[in-house]
């Protein structure tokens, strides 16, 4: 999506609605976690000039004030929405906050409404309603018919299709250091079975590989809570937002929310920084991977000029990441969105 340009008077006001929800309202010390939120966000997606010492307390009003197009407000609760999860508990002063600010400026999200849901202890009502939405969403599928294709699809290829797989396996013969080259090494070094061969998640996780791919990020829980934060960055109508929250509940939190039992759970995965580097990458993404993108029209082209054609900054390092390991040297494989 386009980012969004900050005034300094609205990044201002963002900032300060961010710490008002961090210590209801300076009632509580900015925690650690909550001054790199800030300083993150102001750095990779306000693009301000702005010092966190100065801020100051503002009313929701203030706010609504200073924040009057849609869009901006929509972003700005997004991110206030993330404040309450940070220190791995979610706590009603805290959302009461967020509520506040929400309603000063009219804004009402599926996020927030997740928020009072995980606040409340409603996971089955939560995974429920994320469930619709991010199969909407994420499949692209909006008609019952093409919902029930994608899951037959994605049936028929878990328990293996050789015609799907085989398009798939051919693609080591592309050239190295194009999308599908690095597609098909990047599978084959983490031992995920590729789409169509027998345990495989299909087609429908292709987009978030490529996200992987373009965004340069790994596949440990650090790197599905990055890539979390460059989807969400892609999405205008938020929800990029629920993608990410699925992988904070998973992997900050420890629930088990969409791992299923496939994985275990982690704490403590969300990185402020690095999150919002991610976040800034899939923002300035010209294209949208996981709509309306077609994977098989660019797999011959080099990872680096689509990384240049899509607007995504530069990314140090090799295209083809090492797949992580664990402390004991074994591979790490995450493959759980």
């Amino acid at each position: 999506m386009k980012p969004i340009q900050w005034t300094e008077d609205e990044a201002r006001c963002f900032l300060e609605g961010m710490k008002a929800v961090a210590t209801v309202r300076g009632t509580r010390p900015l925690e650690v976690m909550g001054a790199e939120m800030l300083e993150a966000v102001r750095d990779h997606v306000l693009h301000a000039d702005v010092a966190l010492a100065e801020l100051k307390d503002c009313t929701a009003e203030h706010m609504a004030a200073q924040i009057e197009n849609s869009r901006r407000r929509e972003e700005f609760i997004q991110f206030l929405v993330l404040i309450p999860y940070l220190d791995m508990s979610v706590d009603s002063e805290q959302v009461a906050v967020v509520d506040e600010i929400a309603g000063a400026l009219g804004v009402e999200t599926d996020t927030l409404t997740d928020l009072h849901r995980v606040r409340d202890d409603r996971w089955k009502r939560l995974l429920l309603d994320y469930s619709r939405r991010s199969f909407t969403g994420y499949a692209d599928a909006e008609g019952a018919w093409e919902k029930v294709k994608v899951v037959t699809d994605t049936i028929r290829q878990y328990v293996g299709d050789k015609k799907v797989a085989a398009r798939y396996q051919a693609l080591e013969e592309v050239p190295e250091g194009s999308l599908g080259h690095t597609f098909f090494h990047f599978y084959r070094a983490r031992g995920f079975p590729l789409p169509g061969e027998n345990k495989s998640f299909g087609e429908l996780l292709i987009a978030h590989d490529c996200c992987h791919i373009l965004g340069g990020f790994n596949t440990d829980m650090n790197g599905e809570m990055d890539v979390a934060g460059f989807e969400a960055g892609l999405f205008e109508n938020g929800f990029g937002f629920e993608l990410l929250l699925e992988v904070i509940l998973d992997f900050h939190l420890g629930k088990t929310f969409t791992t299923a039992g496939l994985l275990p759970p982690g704490t403590g995965h969300f990185d402020p920084e690095r999150v919002m580097i991610g976040y800034e990458r899939g923002a300035a993404c010209n294209v949208n991977p996981i709509q309306g993108w077609d994977f098989w029209s660019v797999v011959d082209e080099p990872v680096t000029e689509l990384r240049e054609r899509y607007g995504i900054p530069a990314i140090p390092g090799p295209v083809l990441l090492e797949p992580p390991v664990s402390m004991d040297g074994a591979p790490v494989h995450d493959h759980t969105d």
